[in-house]
């Protein structure tokens, strides 16, 4: 007995390490793909004075041409993609600026003033996470160009060492001579191009411009100018703000936004800022986030083949699928441009689900916008709740009907999927999206506004918030999500359970030895 008891005991034993060996590679497969960073690229920036000086920069002019990149424009960009664990091979950037400056410096003494004038060569801002790896480098910056007063003049470049510490990667600078003429003014001209930096979590693209640069010079930027050019109109729907106006990287989160960033003149395919009296810190630097050009190509065809058949379900719901890509990143949380896009994608579900009463994409897709605004949030209010379970099974229930084998499993896993990640999300402490709330009321209601009086599941909105019913719910499937982003989910939910098992062997370790005892 004490031998067979013992034998029990060491099989138990080697089987809960196995768990744990389990369970733990694949708690890391997770983490490898969810947190792997972008590669740390350049950003604009205002030209530096690395020294005490009386030049005052009168004023700033910056244009920034967005357009999709080309090969020969990748071919540039350095990159060692590696050491960051997200890529495996090459990196392919869609979309890169074109820059140009003016900025206006004013010699306001009786004296010629030489000096060293500074622009940095790649990212500069406060927020960086640098990563603490050998391999690194920093990209940079590339086909730099710099004139004074129309006369191209010649630059050296330097690696200078990271301001976040000596374990960091170097910065490169471009350095250039500079002679001031008394009490005039001299113009000083850069261009270069930049990638558009992609998000990690979803399919935005984030441009910005370092102005605390700017603030090494005499009092305050008298006036700054920054416009940006964009291949597509300049409207909510192709420019959103950043939450706190603030772009950390390289871990980049296109989370929701507030809508258009403050202060922004848009006409046509151009979007304007302006400051006067501009004393720039780390606070002021600019970021917005740009819906990639290759998407709004795409979606732009959406539309103009919807135009010519108005009552065809298909297109509707390309064109809704299209919108929810826009409105939501990985987890199926909201994105950057939820709210341009979000009541439109539950217009085109709604309006394809009555066109099209036997599919069950529509429904799935229809669930999927309204959960988004939940997806961090445990609270969403139990009538949201409610049509979400509502559209799920109208999905599987239209689905067993289709004559096709595993078509339940085609329409609908990409809900089912997000519900378990949102199930998951609600018994674990997460951080709250900003207005995550509000958006998903806003949801309710527009979908409320906008649902046909046919339409069987459009409900009065919600007035209260509970705890969300813990049934099965639905996902959309002309548009799945990543299959990293569902293993990650699923990873997370196995881990819990190896957990869970764990610990019921090992109570039942521990009970039977003291049985034995």
């Amino acid at each position: 007995m004490n031998i067979s008891a013992k034998k029990s005991g060491i099989i138990l034993s080697c089987l809960l390490i196995l768990l744990f060996i389990l369970f733990g590679v694949l708690a890391s497969t997770s983490v490898r793909a969810d947190v792997g960073v972008q590669p740390i690229l350049p950003g604009g920036s205002n030209i530096q004075s690395n020294e005490e000086t009386p030049i005052i920069m009168a004023a700033e002019t910056v244009e920034m041409t967005v357009r999709e990149a080309t090969q020969s424009d990748n071919d540039l960009i350095q990159l060692n993609p590696e050491p960051y664990g997200l890529y495996s091979g090459n990196v392919w950037f869609t979309a890169i600026a074109e820059v140009k400056a003016d900025f206006t410096m004013h010699n306001p003494t009786g004296e010629v003033i030489n000096m060293t004038v500074w622009f940095p060569l790649a990212s500069a801002l406060e927020s960086v996470s640098w990563e603490i790896n050998p391999d690194e480098i920093v990209p940079r910056i590339e086909s730099f160009k710099v004139s004074a007063d129309g006369y191209p003049i010649d630059y050296a470049v330097s690696e200078l060492p990271n301001l976040k510490g000596a374990d960091k990667p170097p910065l490169p600078w471009a350095s250039f001579l500079m002679t001031f003429a008394a009490e005039k003014e001299t113009h000083i001209e850069v261009s270069y191009l930049v990638p558009l930096v992609p998000s990690i979590k979803g399919k935005p693209l984030a441009l910005y411009y370092v102005f605390q640069t700017g603030a090494s010079w005499a009092g305050p930027i008298g006036r700054a100018e920054l416009t940006v050019t964009l291949p597509y109109p300049a409207s909510a729907e192709t420019i959103a703000d950043l939450p706190g106006d603030r772009l950390d990287l390289p871990y980049m989160m296109a989370g929701a936004s507030t809508g258009l960033p403050a202060g922004v003149i848009l006409e046509g395919n151009q979007a304007r800022w302006e400051w006067k009296d501009f004393e720039p810190g780390p606070e002021d630097d600019f970021s917005i986030w740009l819906v990639d050009p290759v998407d709004w190509e795409e979606l732009s065809a959406a539309r103009a083949v919807l135009e010519a058949d108005a009552e065809n379900g298909a297109r509707w719901l390309k064109l809704a699928d299209l919108y929810r890509n826009l409105a939501t990143v990985a987890y199926n949380a909201a994105s950057a441009f939820s709210n341009a896009y979000l009541p439109l994608g539950i217009e085109a579900y709604q309006k394809a689900a009555a066109l099209m009463p036997d599919h069950p994409a529509p429904h799935a897709g229809l669930a999927l916008l309204w959960l988004s605004g939940y997806m961090r949030n445990p609270n969403a209010p139990q009538e949201v709740m409610d049509s979400i379970q509502k559209e799920f099974e109208a999905c599987k229930e239209l689905a067993s009907k289709l004559p096709y084998a595993a078509s339940s499993q085609d329409y609908c896993w990409p809900l089912e999927d997000a519900l378990s990640i949102y199930t998951f999300n609600a018994s674990a402490t997460m951080e709250l999206i900003a207005g995550g709330t509000e958006l998903a009321q806003k949801t309710l209601d527009a979908s409320i506004v906008l649902a046909p009086t046919s339409t069987p599941w459009a409900e009065t909105a919600p007035t209260t918030t509970s705890a969300p019913t813990n049934t099965a719910l639905p996902q959309p499937s002309a548009t799945p999500v990543p299959q990293w982003t569902a293993s990650g989910g699923l990873n997370l939910l196995v881990l819990m359970a190896g957990g869970i098992v764990a610990i019921i062997v090992l109570g039942y370790l521990i009970s039977k030895r003291r049985k034995l005892d």
